[in-house]
């Protein structure tokens, strides 16, 4: 008992923040040591969770609703990062909005991606991945090898959502052109839009409208 006393009592005395004078100071197998030890005792402040990466991923739709103007995809993404649905845990996940555009996040640029996972731009499906309602955690569909699907087990929320914008053609997943509300931008005009005519289908041949709300679907990433 009294050896184990003195480990922790040396440990405290000993882990403290070095002083460092060197750039190849950083590089010590002392320094990595040092800053587990104060890790480990809570004295440092820079320790952070890893970003998890999921293996079977979730959808969550947003608790608000938003128009077009969703200060564009970077925008939307930060709305999947703040909204108050999002799921706690696993600690700093990471979201990204389900939308589409014709520069920043693209799906396919032929149908159904016959050229492969290369048309993808920043694209938040991945192959060969199960994807589940984070809701009730039922499971929804699964992708192919090129990060999309082509029908779903159940709708995507466990409340059927009608006319999510999603910036998506009538089918083949591709971006519906210039019906993506300017890139995510502009929250005004009626039928210009792609839209999920709703949660259980990705395509429709109708439009939605930039100036109506909706809520927007979130990926874990």
């Amino acid at each position: 008992m009294r050896f184990g006393l003195l480990i922790v009592l040396v440990a405290f005395i000993h882990c403290t923040e070095p002083e460092l004078n060197n750039p190849k100071d950083f590089e010590s197998d002392s320094f990595r040591a040092n800053e587990v030890l104060l890790c480990l005792t809570g004295q440092s402040s820079d320790c952070q969770t890893a970003i998890p990466v999921c293996t079977e991923c979730r959808f969550y739709s947003t608790g608000n609703t938003y128009d077009g103007n969703r200060s564009g995809i970077a925008g939307a993404d930060a709305i999947c990062m703040s909204d108050p649905k999002k799921p706690p845990f696993p600690r700093r996940a990471v979201y990204k909005a389900f939308l589409v555009d014709d520069v920043n996040r693209v799906a396919c640029t032929t149908s159904n991606c016959s050229g492969g996972i290369s048309e993808h731009v920043d694209w938040i499906l991945k192959p060969n991945t199960s994807y589940f309602r984070a809701a009730d955690s039922t499971k929804f569909t699964v992708t192919d090898s090129v990060g999309i699907f082509s029908s779903q087990l159940a709708h995507v929320d466990v409340n059927v959502l009608t006319n999510t914008l999603t910036g998506l053609a009538t089918g083949g997943w591709t971006t519906r052109t210039n019906n993506h509300c300017n890139r995510w931008t502009d929250g005004t005009g009626t039928g210009n839009a792609g839209v999920a005519a709703n949660s259980v289908s990705v395509f429709t041949s109708t439009l939605g409208s930039c100036n109506a709300p909706s809520v927007i679907l979130c990926v874990e990433q």
